[in-house]
């Protein structure tokens, strides 16, 4: 992996005070920034996250590099990609269904919206490799993955990179884009159980995730204008947005919520970003969609509702980073 003292030894770069070694997700990484800024080990911080996905066995390094899955891994490697987590997410996500007596089927409507958030932005996969817009008729006849994980729930492996500058409050004004503040991040992480987490498990981790984020930043419930929450399969995301109540969305709601217009230009623009479904697995256009959604910078992508506080999380629903930012520092 690129490690920032590679880069620095590499480049040359003179006059750095402040670079970890972490391999940290991006949600993480601009925690970490953020905090180094705020306690003053550096004035200003670049996040560089690279996601690169190359052909073959995915992620390659320890226990994935094995021709063997041992321990608790041999009841989950053999179902998924890597450490099951293609299995993971599925078996809750079923006894949800029984629970709330839906279909898997009824989330084609998120998945397909993200599609078209994605085809927004002119950088995304599907912009410029299969530009056209998935439908109904696609996604339920696409094939299973693990059923009922069909292909289109699956977020697609790309070759990205993504890079934020933060900085503080005073050297941002005098920047030429208008500044978004960060009002506050998180990295709550939930322990499972056992090697399959069960549906309990994950509205219990994000119920508690949601109340760290929520209280951290201050916001009410009805405060979060923008709400980027991750996709990288798109049963993870209905929990999330079940357990910050977006837009009223209570448990077993998420399905009924996703028949309505869920479009950028509507009254719920729900993961405006287009995430990893629309984007591909970049992991972090909820993060740039949040800050330009703030400036009004989103060009076709630019909601129509009120847009001054935005809430972004790359995170499973067992764990994973959270910012908040707002328009205003408070």
């Amino acid at each position: 992996r690129v490690k920032a003292s590679w880069l620095i030894q590499t480049m040359g770069f003179p006059n750095i005070k402040y670079a970890p070694d972490c391999n940290l997700m991006p949600g993480e990484m601009m925690g970490q920034a953020v905090q180094a800024v705020g306690d003053g080990l550096c004035t200003t911080c670049l996040v560089i996250y690279p996601s690169g996905n190359l052909s073959g066995r995915y992620r390659r390094g320890g226990d994935n590099a094995k021709d063997t899955a041992e321990g608790g891994r041999a009841f989950t490697v053999p179902w998924g990609n890597h450490g099951g987590n293609d299995f993971i997410n599925v078996f809750p996500f079923q006894q949800y269904c029984y629970k709330y007596n839906s279909n898997p089927d009824r989330i084609a409507p998120f998945v397909i919206n993200q599609h078209k958030n994605g085809r927004m932005n002119d950088w995304g996969f599907y912009s410029n490799n299969e530009n056209y817009i998935i439908t109904p008729e696609d996604y339920v006849t696409s094939r299973y993955i693990l059923r009922p994980l069909r292909l289109w729930d699956c977020d697609r492996p790309v070759n990205a990179s993504a890079a934020w500058l933060v900085t503080t409050s005073e050297r941002a004004q005098d920047m030429k884009q208008n500044p978004v503040y960060v009002l506050n991040h998180a990295e709550p992480v939930y322990p499972p159980r056992s090697t399959q987490p069960v549906l309990d498990d994950l509205e219990a981790a994000t119920e508690i995730a949601a109340e760290i984020v929520l209280e951290g930043s201050g916001l009410g419930r009805d405060e979060v204008d923008i709400f980027n929450p991750y996709d990288g399969y798109s049963y993870m995301t209905q929990f999330w947005l079940e357990a910050f109540r977006w837009h009223g969305v209570k448990r077993g709601e998420a399905h009924d919520f996703y028949e309505g217009d869920l479009s950028v230009h509507g009254s719920h623009p729900f993961n405006s970003s287009g995430g990893n479904l629309g984007c591909g697995r970049t992991r972090t256009a909820h993060c740039t969609d949040s800050i330009e959604q703030l400036r009004g910078t989103a060009g076709e992508r630019q909601v129509k509702i009120k847009a001054e506080t935005a809430i972004w999380g790359i995170a499973p629903p067992l764990g994973g980073g959270w910012l908040t930012f707002g328009k205003t520092p408070n």
